[in-house]
Parts: C-alpha cells; sequence; structure tokens
C-alpha cells in the first residue's frame, strides 16, 4: 500500500472491506458507505492524514528540529479521538435500536421509510400476514402457487407464515415491502412442501439487497449467496425470476436448494436424516450428468452448474421446478431421483 495511506476497515453484517484513501472510499455506492457517524469518522481520519502529512515549510536554519516524530504523535491522538467519538456514538445508536419497536411492513403502494439506520429489521415472530395476504400475494407472483389444488394453497399460505415468524428479516434499504418476506418464505416452501420439515432451522437470517450487492475474501458482486445462519438475495433479480418462472433461471430457489443442503448435509453432517436418505439416490446419479453436460453441445445446465456439485445441485432445483419436463425428456434418472428427494412432480401439476 502507499506509504501515505491509511487502512480503514468498513464492516458489514457477513463481511469486511478496507479503504486507503478518501477519494476510494468516496467512489463507493451509497449503500456501503454507512451511515452519519461512520461517514463523518472516516472523512475525519483522511482530513487528519492530509493536514499531518502537508509538507512544512522549507527553513534556511539547518538546526531546525524535526518536527516529525510530534506530528506522528499528534497524529495517532487525533485518530485515538475520533475513534472513540465513533465508538460511543455506534452504541448509542445500538441502544436506540434495541428499544426502537418493529415497524409494519407496508404494501408495494404504501412504504414505510426508515430515517436513521442503514437497514431496516423485521421481527418475523412480530409480523403479522393473515392468510388473505399471503394468498393475494402469491397467487400474484408464485406461478407454482397458481398451480396448487385449493387444500394445498391452503398448506401452502400456513407453512408460509411458519417460515415467517422462525426468521428475521434485514433489509439493506430505506424502503420495505410486505411482498419481500412474504414471497422469500414462499420459495422456501415452494422446494420443501414435499417434505415434513420445511422451516430450515439453521437459518434465523434473511438479507434482502435492492439489487446486486458486494461480497469480500474474494471481492465480487453476487445476487444471492448462503452463509453462516443467513440468507442472502437481490430483491431485484429475486422478483425478474419469478415474473419468468420458465426460463429455468431462479435465484430464489437457487439459494434455497443450497440451503437445504447446508440444513441436512453439511451442518449436521454426521446425524443420518431422511432428507440424506433420499439424497443419496441423486448423489448416484449426478455426476454422469455433470460430466455429459460438460461435453454436450446442447446444454440445459449452464457455465455456473458445471463449475462444481453444489452448484450443478442449486441449478438443477431451478430447472426441475421451471423446465421439468425438459429436465426428464433429457435426463430422466436425475428427475426421478429428484422427484425422490423432493417428494414432489412439478411436470405432472
Amino acid at each position: 500500500m502507499p506509504r501515505d495511506s491509511v487502512p480503514v476497515i468498513l464492516h458489514y453484517k457477513d463481511s469486511a472491506f478496507t479503504v486507503y484513501s478518501l477519494e476510494e472510499y468516496n467512489a463507493l455506492p451509497d449503500s456501503l458507505k454507512g451511515n452519519e457517524a461512520q461517514q463523518y469518522y472516516i472523512d475525519s481520519v483522511y482530513r487528519s492524514m492530509e493536514y499531518v502529512a502537508a509538507p512544512a515549510v522549507a527553513s534556511d536554519d539547518e538546526n531546525t528540529p524535526d518536527t516529525s516524530f510530534f506530528f506522528l504523535a499528534l497524529f495517532v491522538f487525533i485518530v485515538f479521538i475520533i475513534w472513540s467519538i465513533y465508538r460511543a456514538v455506534q452504541q448509542f445508536i445500538a441502544e436506540q435500536k434495541a428499544h426502537a419497536s418493529v415497524p409494519s411492513i407496508e404494501t408495494e403502494e404504501s412504504i414505510q421509510q426508515e430515517p436513521a439506520a442503514s437497514y431496516l429489521v423485521y421481527k418475523g415472530a412480530s409480523l403479522r400476514f393473515s392468510n388473505e395476504e399471503i394468498d393475494k400475494v402469491c397467487r400474484k407472483y408464485n406461478f407454482y402457487y397458481q398451480k396448487l389444488q385449493t387444500d394445498q394453497q391452503l398448506l401452502f399460505t400456513d407453512r408460509v407464515k411458519q417460515f415467517i415468524r422462525s426468521k428475521d428479516f434485514y433489509i439493506c434499504a430505506a424502503k420495505g415491502y410486505k411482498e419481500m418476506p412474504i414471497l422469500i418464505s414462499a420459495s422456501a416452501i415452494q422446494i420443501t412442501f414435499g417434505l415434513k420439515d420445511f422451516l430450515l432451522p439453521h437459518f434465523a437470517n434473511i438479507v434482502i439487497h435492492p439489487e446486486e450487492y458486494f461480497a469480500y475474501d474474494p471481492f465480487r458482486v453476487l445476487v444471492g449467496n448462503v452463509q453462516g445462519q443467513s440468507i442472502s438475495l437481490s430483491w431485484k433479480h429475486f422478483l425478474h425470476d419469478y415474473q419468468h418462472p420458465h426460463d429455468g433461471k431462479n435465484v430464489g430457489l437457487h439459494e434455497m436448494a443450497h440451503a437445504l443442503q447446508v440444513q441436512y448435509l453439511f451442518s449436521k453432517a454426521k446425524r443420518s436424516n431422511s432428507f440424506k436418505e433420499d439424497y443419496a439416490h441423486y448423489d448416484r446419479v449426478d455426476d454422469v450428468v455433470l460430466n455429459a453436460e460438460r461435453s454436450s453441445s446442447n446444454r440445459l445446465f449452464d457455465d455456473n452448474a458445471l463449475r462444481n456439485s453444489n452448484e450443478f445441485w442449486a441449478t438443477a432445483v431451478e430447472l426441475f421446478f421451471e423446465k421439468p419436463s425438459e429436465l426428464c425428456a433429457q435426463y430422466p434418472d436425475l428427475y426421478k431421483s429428484m422427484r425422490l428427494v423432493l417428494n414432489q412432480d412439478p411436470a405432472a401439476m
């Protein structure tokens, strides 16, 4: 790094990012700059650095003492004071949030504004959506739900309600829509609808970004990912994919498929369960299809699916629901194994 630069680490919910100059910080999107207290802190650090780094006035006196150590000590002291103030402000904000009531999520036409925080927090246990509200939203956006029989729709809405109550929703924007928790929860219920256990209890948090977002180590741009106890999604891509239910692309289903793997295969690897037992049938055929796709000139799976077996599984789930007839026709053994794992048959709906 340049000698006159000062690293400042920006912390996010599941990642961190380092900037080395005020210009680099100012070039970041507003969504990554944090709240006013954070911005004031970072601006102060670099302004102080510019002051300390300013060249001294030349002197003809060769005996003029070297003041570099004094300015270095002054700089360290200033940074310490600013950091202390910043931490105090952050603690005050955290205490205010802890005592604040959870706002209600409104419809797309009536929007809830958050004046101070850089993201909205909704405790699922405090959200009180009626069956009618869930039905209306799912009937409008979720093609899978539209094809269910009436009694199945009642079961589906009840499961969505239970799923919402078991999660905390973090919306990284100043606006929140009730469609967000309803539809994202519905995507989880969609792939688990044939399973007895559907709450994915390993995941306590659903993180919703308005669009693509940054991730670090390595630095990359994502539209969805599963990490720790959080499932993160880009709302723009999620909604777009549900508005195009037959193109084989659905970030919601993709990430929920990864969450299923973590829940039943990875989080407690030594513990047996029915999903793991059924998944073994899929595991016996997926490598054959993966190798066939890599050498095929007429692929059904995209390049990302061919990176590794986990991405292949998540993409197979997307195709299972959005292109079931094509998947069944081209790879019948794979389709049968997935029908067994998920205990449902979209091609027959």
